[in-house]
C-alpha cells in the first residue's frame, strides 16, 4: 500500500500523505479522516482534499530556496532556520492550536503536500507541532515572520 511509505499508518490520529496519492478518481483510505492540504500554491484540480490551510506552508522564498538547493542535511538545516520562525507567528499558531484541539477531540486528520519524501518536508514538522502543540510557546501575536537573507 503506497500510504505506508509516507508515514501513513492506521493507528495515528495525525497522518501525512503525498498529494499525488489523493486523486479524486481514486478511493481514499477508509481511515484518512479529514484531508488537509498544507501547500502555498493553489491546489491542482485533480486533488481530493477537504480543507486547504495555506498558512501552514512555507513562504515562497523558503520553499524555492529548498527546491533549488542540493538538498543536503546542511540545506535542510537552513530551511528549518527559515521555516520554524514562520510557524511562530499568530495565524500559523492559531491554525496549529485548532488542529491540535480537533485531534484531541478524536478527529483523524491527514496532512498533504506535494513533497514525496517526508524526511525533508514541512508536513512532518507541522505534524510534530500539532502533536505537541508547542507552537504557542514563542508566539508573537500580530507579527509576521521576516524573510532572512543570506549571502
Amino acid at each position: 500500500m503506497p500510504y505506508s511509505r509516507l508515514g501513513y499508518t492506521s493507528k495515528e490520529m495525525i497522518k501525512t500523505g503525498y498529494a499525488s496519492d489523493f486523486k479524486k478518481n481514486n478511493p481514499r483510505p477508509a481511515n484518512s479522516g479529514t484531508v488537509i492540504l498544507i501547500t502555498r500554491g493553489r491546489p491542482f484540480p485533480w486533488l481530493d482534499y477537504d480543507e486547504w490551510q495555506r498558512v501552514l506552508s512555507p513562504q515562497k522564498e523558503t520553499k524555492d530556496r529548498w527546491l533549488n538547493s542540493k538538498k543536503t542535511e546542511q540545506d535542510w538545516k537552513i530551511y528549518l532556520d527559515y521555516f520554524n520562525p514562520q510557524m511562530k507567528v499568530a495565524k500559523p499558531v492559531e491554525a496549529i492550536e485548532r488542529l491540535h484541539q480537533r485531534v484531541k477531540n478524536g478527529e483523524t486528520i491527514t496532512l498533504l503536500c506535494y513533497c514525496k519524501p517526508e524526511d525533508h518536508c514541512h508536513r512532518k514538522i507541522i505534524k510534530s507541532l500539532i502533536k505537541s502543540n508547542t507552537s504557542n510557546k514563542k508566539k508573537v501575536k500580530g507579527t509576521e515572520a521576516k524573510s532572512k537573507t543570506r549571502s
